[in-house]
Parts: C-alpha cells; sequence; structure tokens
C-alpha cells in the first residue's frame, strides 16, 4: 500500500492532473478493487495521504490494516489508476485539440506510411504539456494530387485541421486529428486567418476549388491584393477573389 501512495505525485506529474483529483480516483479505484476482491463493501479514505480503509456490512463496520492488503491487489489498483488517469490526460488533451478545428496549422512532415503524411506541429492553445506537440495524419484523398509526388519527410507546410476525434485503440486512449491539403475551405480559412493578424476582417466564402490549380472566393469586400497573393504563394495556386 504504501508504495501505491508513494507514486501520487509522480502520476499527478506524469498525467497533468491536480494531486487532490488524483486522491480521489485512487479512493474510488481501490475502494472498487478491494471490495471486488473481499466480496463486501469497502471503501478507502486518504487522510493527508494516509490510507483509512473500512469494510462494511449489515450488522457493523469494521476497519481493514492496510498492511493485510495482498500485494496483487495493490499492482491491480495501480494498474487501473493509471489507465484511468492516462485517459483523464487524454481528455484534456482532446478537448485542447478539437479546439484547432478549421483552423489552419502549419506542420513538419515527420512520417509518410502507405501515402498518407504524418505530420507534427504545436497547438498554440494548450494548457497541458503533452497537448503542445500534437500529430496529425493527411491521408492520400486529402492532399493536392499535383503535389503527391513531392511530399517528403522534414518538408513544413500549411494544413486545414478538418476534423479531431477521440478513440481507444488496443486498449488506450487515442487522439485523431485528420488533416487536409485539398478541402475547399482551405484557401478562404488560410485567408481569412492572415486578414485578420492584420486587423481585416471581412466575411468570405469559398466558391470553387481545383486544388492546386485555382480558388475562387466571395468577399464581402475589397481584399488588399497583397495578401490574396501571400495565400497564392503559400498554396501555389491562383486566388481569384470576388466581391
Amino acid at each position: 500500500m504504501d508504495v501505491l501512495l508513494a507514486t501520487f505525485k509522480e502520476l499527478a506529474q506524469k498525467y497533468e492532473i491536480p494531486l487532490p483529483e488524483v486522491e480521489d480516483h485512487v479512493e474510488f479505484v481501490l475502494s472498487q478493487v478491494l471490495s471486488e476482491r473481499f466480496n463486501t463493501d469497502v471503501q478507502v479514505f486518504l487522510e493527508d495521504g494516509t490510507p483509512k480503509i473500512y469494510s462494511f456490512t449489515e450488522e457493523a463496520v469494521f476497519e481493514i490494516d492496510p498492511k493485510r492488503i495482498p500485494k496483487e491487489v495493490i499492482l491491480q489498483a495501480k494498474e487501473k489508476i493509471e489507465y484511468k488517469l492516462n485517459c483523464l490526460n487524454a481528455y484534456k488533451i482532446l478537448l485542447e485539440a478539437k479546439k484547432l478545428t478549421r483552423t489552419v496549422v502549419v506542420g513538419t512532415i515527420r512520417k509518410i506510411i502507405n501515402k498518407d503524411l504524418y505530420v507534427e506541429f504545436k497547438n498554440p492553445k494548450a494548457m497541458t504539456k503533452k497537448g503542445e506537440t500534437l500529430v496529425g495524419v493527411c491521408p492520400y484523398v486529402h492532399q493536392t494530387p499535383k503535389e503527391r509526388p513531392f511530399y517528403k519527410v522534414g518538408m513544413v507546410l500549411p494544413f486545414l485541421v478538418t476534423s479531431v476525434r477521440g478513440e481507444i485503440v488496443d486498449g488506450a486512449p487515442r487522439i485523431i486529428i485528420t488533416l487536409s491539403r485539398n478541402s475547399i475551405s482551405f484557401p478562404v480559412i488560410l485567408l481569412k486567418t492572415i486578414l485578420e493578424e492584420a486587423g481585416i476582417f471581412v466575411r468570405l466564402k469559398p466558391v470553387k476549388r481545383i486544388a492546386g490549380a485555382y480558388t475562387i472566393i466571395q468577399a464581402s469586400e475589397k481584399i488588399p491584393k497583397e495578401y490574396i497573393k501571400k495565400v497564392s504563394h503559400i498554396l501555389k495556386e491562383g486566388i481569384i477573389v470576388k466581391f
């Protein structure tokens, strides 16, 4: 039991979860595991990090000496606690990553597997350390056709974040981020981002796009040409803005 309790701070730091919250989960999981082990209602309470274990029956309440808890039960509880904290940490990162949906990120191609691009990028909206650097996938079908032969590991490119979702893969939580280079919305969102960074706020709407060739955008008012040229240069395609 002492070994498990000694890992509180370590787990709190590893999964970036406040210690009081970690202790709540420890109490819950230990109570659950011990109840199953002894086939009765067992409740664990932590008082200044010291466990108090009580067994409840219809007749009475008995205090259980922590030293009586078998080692294998402690290990089982530790595994469950760590899994739960891992899931909580992944959920926090997921919520932070979801804020990037339909925004443009600049990332580095780290791997190319079965023609899909695995891209590493920063999340400026991250509040957790593990969430600062993310990896998304730009599937083959979301790539600009004329660019496909030229993608290489180490290339730095902008991508549109089209979706962010969580999944359990092989029993572990995973965050799946889908990126795109050929979405009809990509040039619009990129242009809108560049304009807003310059303090220009205009309503934009995609009309048509042939990725790698040209994009037609409808604007609510005239846009300075230098910003249109900048997007055209970044995407290596013509940008036509009508207003």
